[in-house]
């Protein structure tokens, strides 16, 4: 754990060490000899201080230091994403100086530098700002044009295939669309045999014919006022015949 902590003490001091070249300034019409060459020392230097540590150790460091700076946890995140592919660290190449290395671009400093690993090379990217203040660092692993063409291939192989299924959906989607019709017509019929039926109007009752209605028969009529009036010892005049009711008594009185 202390090697550890000796480390991450190196690469902040090789960020120190970049903010104490300010001093030195640039030219106007391009950057002065000797910042540019401590740019480039500065850079080597935090480069071989960053891949010294370990996946665990830089993740253990982000985990127990919320407060680290942006620059320190910047470049952690870049090395751990790019240690396992590149491997172990061999060295700088040797045909790199500080006057093909260090360029300003949009007030800002880029050190480019040529890195060698066990598995593959990588070009190595520090930026600084106007002030020398260290802002990033970024590794951009090297491939072959084999490894290229392949990684090409396979983009387009992909790039292809999703096409390719999309047609196939849309076409699919396309094919469902003589459904459509179908489909309404059978929610509409579904529809209206959901819909409750007006109920019927009753038919209007006939009423029956009242019992006291008067029998269309003259010559009973006149029996019976004949028979009433000889009863009551009277003339048929005194009174008159509206209704005739059967009656259910058995005798009379």
């Amino acid at each position: 754990m202390k090697k550890t902590w000796k480390k991450l003490g190196s690469l902040a001091a090789a960020g120190i060490l970049t903010l104490s070249l300010a001093g030195c300034g640039g030219e106007k019409e391009g950057i002065n000899a000797k910042v540019q060459q401590n740019l480039f020392d500065t850079s080597v230097a935090t480069v071989e201080t960053l891949v010294s540590y370990d996946k665990a150790s830089m993740e253990q460091a982000i985990e127990e230091n919320p407060n680290m700076d942006d620059f320190t946890k910047g470049a952690f995140t870049s090395w751990i994403d790019n240690c396992e592919e590149l491997g172990a660290y061999l060295g700088m190449e040797s045909d790199q100086s500080a006057a093909t290395a260090v360029r300003m671009d949009s007030h800002k400093y880029i050190v480019t530098l040529n890195a060698d690993f066990e598995n593959r090379d990588a070009v190595v990217e520090l930026v600084y700002s106007g002030k020398l203040a260290p802002e990033s660092v970024g590794f951009s692993p090297n491939y072959s044009m084999g490894e290229k063409m392949q990684s090409a291939a396979v983009n387009t192989i992909i790039g292809i295939a999703i096409v390719f299924l999309m047609l196939l959906f849309l076409s699919f989607v396309i094919s469902l669309m003589k459904y459509i019709p179908k489909l309404e017509a059978a929610l509409t019929k579904k529809k209206a045999s959901q819909t409750p039926a007006p109920a019927e109007k009753p038919a209007p009752v006939v009423a029956a014919p009242s019992e006291e209605e008067l029998v269309d028969d003259g010559a009973l009529v006149a029996v019976i006022a004949a028979a009433i009036a000889a009863a009551e010892n009277t003339s048929t005049d005194a009174f008159v015949v509206r209704s005739i009711r059967k009656s259910n008594k058995r005798t009379w009185r």
